[in-house]
């Protein structure tokens, strides 16, 4: 994800008397189950780029910065993939509910430390979008088979509430004009609109499907993405990058807005379709853009976590090539965009579950 130069790095993690970095398990009454550590909530972050600060494409790597990056966001996408695999995990046997019980928990624990409110950099404001997805999309996930305690789930919807406000109001009055419109502003939509799911609060869903039109109308008549497109050779990187959240909010939004994949004259199609070509045949993006991709260089390979959001596509639309590809690489996981997509969507020999 593009991430513009701030100060250096600085994070700061809460310390609770309960937890630390290494805090043992702890144990539910009932059969002494234990839940896993909880990882100690983040509340500060502050991020640099990633980029060479002379490079305008925010493609030219700058390594030891984007060490840098990686190692502040560690705790939390840490967090955000142990949420994930907590919901996939398959429910023990006598104790059907645990992974449930031992989610909010961990969610509550979180909320009530005020864990990602002191986003103060623009990097971090910029980051922040694709972690508050995947653990607003755990929590729905969750809520659609066991609800929590009320007073967990008021506090819970309580935090996600106001993190979704405090992106939006970024978004709306200090992003950059290119992060307005480009893959940041799809996550922003995404993580906006699941929680204004979560909580009822429709001024969030439909910033959130408006973030989805504004982006999805942007793109070109081939269904190439632009601002996607002025990356460079990882303009196939960031293009992947963009649809992941179009699709997701798309399917979410799906029984809200009857034309959630209709917008813009259906342009998620063609974003989609040229996506998959590109995918198979990355020399596409690399002759429109006039520099050779990364995954034709052979720098970077196609992971499942990639194209994870063909899963949700496919259940409300056909595309051979789009059904070829996943059968390849299945079960395919985001925890970005929730955990196992598969199951989610309920994926089986090859095909999806009906609409």
């Amino acid at each position: 994800m593009g991430l513009f130069r701030g100060p250096v790095l600085s994070i700061l993690l809460a310390s609770l008397t309960a937890f630390s970095l290494f805090s043992v398990a702890f144990a539910y009454a009932e059969g002494q189950v234990k839940c896993p550590a909880i990882t100690p909530p983040v509340i500060r972050l502050d991020i640099g780029s990633r980029y060479e600060d002379e490079d305008a494409s925010r493609s030219v790597i700058d390594e030891d910065a984007n060490d840098a990056v990686n190692n502040a966001l560690k705790p939390l996408d840490a967090y955000v993939r142990s949420l994930a695999s907590l919901i996939d995990e398959k429910p023990e046997q006598g104790h059907p509910d645990i992974r449930y019980r031992c989610l909010y928990r961990s969610l509550k624990t979180w909320a009530d430390a005020g864990a990602l409110s002191d986003l103060d950099t623009l990097n971090a404001n910029l980051a922040i979008s694709p972690r508050l997805s995947g653990i607003s999309i755990v929590y729905y996930r969750a809520t659609q088979t066991v609800m929590p305690a009320p007073e967990d789930q008021a506090a819970i919807n309580h935090w996600l509430e106001e993190r979704a406000i405090d992106v939006k109001s970024f978004f709306d009055t200090k992003a950059p004009q290119m992060a307005s419109r480009n893959n940041l502003r799809a996550w922003a939509g995404l993580a906006v609109s699941q929680v204004g799911v979560l909580t009822g609060n429709q001024d969030l869903i439909r910033w959130g499907a408006d973030s989805n039109q504004l982006v999805i109308c942007s793109a070109d008549s081939n269904g190439s993405l632009p601002f996607e497109m002025k990356r460079g050779d990882k303009a196939l990187h960031y293009q992947l990058h963009a649809v992941a959240p179009l699709v997701v909010n798309a399917a979410l939004l799906n029984s809200r807005f009857s034309d959630s994949f209709a917008v813009c004259d259906g342009k998620l199609d063609r974003i989609v379709d040229f996506t998959v070509t590109a995918i198979n045949d990355p020399t596409v993006v690399g002759k429109q853009v006039g520099k050779k991709q990364t995954f034709t260089k052979g720098n970077e390979k196609l992971e499942a976590f990639q194209i994870a959001w063909l899963e949700p596509y496919l259940k409300y639309r056909k595309n051979p090539k789009a059904l070829q590809l996943v059968k390849r690489y299945r079960p395919l996981t985001n925890s970005m965009l929730g955990g196992n997509l598969t199951d989610i969507y309920d994926a089986k020999d090859g095909e999806v579950s009906p609409q």
